[in-house]
Parts: C-alpha cells; structure tokens; sequence
C-alpha cells in the first residue's frame, strides 16, 4: 500500500522557522515536501525539491514537478522571503525588485497555481507568511512593504477560492530566535525584546504551532485572517 498521507509543500524549509513548520506538520501525519534555494537541513521534510523562487516564470513547472513526484499538494506553506536587511536610504532598485518578487510574486504565483489545482480538486489550505512589520511598518522599507503586500493578497484571495473550500490564511511573526531574527544586530534584537511586553522572541516552534492549526481541520471556517504571533506588540 503507498503512502496515503496528505502532502504539505513548505518553501524556505531549511531555515528554523520551515523546519519548524516542518516538524509541526510531520507531527500532525503529513507527508511534508521542503523546498528551498540549495538542499539543506530540512528536518523532517521527507522529499526536497530545489527551487529559487525569483523565478516566476518556473513556478508552475515547480508545482508541476513537486506532484508528479509525489502527489496533490493538500496543504501549502509560502514560508520563503527575501531579507535585504538594509536601510531605506540604502535600498538599491535590485533589493526592491527581488523583495517584491520573492514575497509577493512568488507568493501570488505559488497560491494561484496550487489553489487551482486544490480547486479542482475538492478544496485544500494555504497559510502564508506575512510578519508584524507588515502592520507596523519596519525600518526594512521594501521587506515590511512586501509583507504588508502578502496581507493584503491572503485577504483578497482568500475571497476568490472560499467557494472552492481553499482556505487561505496568514501568520505575522514579531522577533523570532531563527530564520531573518538569527540576522538582526543585538542592538536591534534588544530593542524588540524591551518593546514586547511578554519580553523576549518568540521561539520558531510557537511559529510553526499557529501554521500547523490554520492548514489543519480545526481552522475549518477560517479564511483570510492575519493572525498575529507577536508577544503582544
């Protein structure tokens, strides 16, 4: 008998925050494909497929290819994002024009080509990754755009494919202890932890809990909510 689990398809698995979902997801029963730049540690993801999402023109073949090999994606994760991590002033057209398209092309693509296909196929759930700089504003001009972008676009697409019964939702991060929180200064990461009020960066596993409950059934009549995941800013 062949594995007959549902197939969870997380982007960015090889930084904390994907291994985290991925183990979220692995623990509730999935079949989790990874997907990143260059094959890393993707912690329980069981399959891999490289992928530079910059490449939009390559998206559909991806999807193509991450089914073909192993199945229908059930669950999606737009968990990738581009990270310039340099001030307004700084901000070269090539940082906007890759932040734009990695966070929010790459995203638009990605819950376009799977929610057809979830579509067509019954129904499904896509959570994306935004962050509290979305909703706040951040000193990152383009990255705070770009995930205020990824609201925005969960609301909106979620309207479209709620007949379908293709959930789409989103999760907005503050400081977290991995993935673009491992690339802040010290000075920066402080700044965060005395402005929260439960004090310190959330840990990438609390992430990934609140990513595993709105792809699963118990967020059954949840679609096109941000959810905030920030120690209360």
């Amino acid at each position: 008998m062949g594995d007959e689990r549902p197939i969870a398809l997380v982007t960015g698995v090889c930084g904390g925050i994907g291994r985290a979902i991925a183990a979220a997801l692995h623990a509730r029963g999935y079949h989790v494909v990874g997907s990143d730049l260059t094959e890393g540690d993707a912690g329980p993801a069981e399959s891999f497929q490289a992928f530079d999402l910059s490449d939009l023109d390559a998206i559909e073949g991806f999807v193509s290819a991450v089914e073909n090999d192993v199945g229908p994606i059930a669950v999606m994760v737009n968990n990738a994002a581009y990270f310039s991590d340099r001030a307004f002033a700084d901000l070269t057209p090539e940082d906007i024009m890759r932040t734009l398209t990695v966070n929010v092309g790459a995203v638009m693509l990605l819950c376009r080509t799977v929610g057809d296909r979830m579509a067509q196929r019954g129904g499904g759930a896509i959570v994306n990754m935004s962050s509290i700089a979305g909703k706040r504003g951040s000193t990152q001009a383009d990255y705070g755009a770009s995930k205020a972008g990824v609201i925005n676009l969960t609301r909106t697409l979620s309207r479209i494919y709620a007949p379908a019964n293709v959930r789409i939702n989103a999760v907005a991060p503050a400081l977290v202890d991995a993935g673009m929180g491992d690339r802040l200064g010290e000075d920066v990461r402080e700044s965060y932890v005395q402005r929260t009020p439960m004090g310190r960066g959330a840990r990438a596993e609390e992430i990934a809990s609140v990513v595993a409950f709105l792809a699963g059934p118990d967020a059954s009549y949840m679609t096109g909510e941000t959810v905030n995941v920030d120690g209360g800013l």
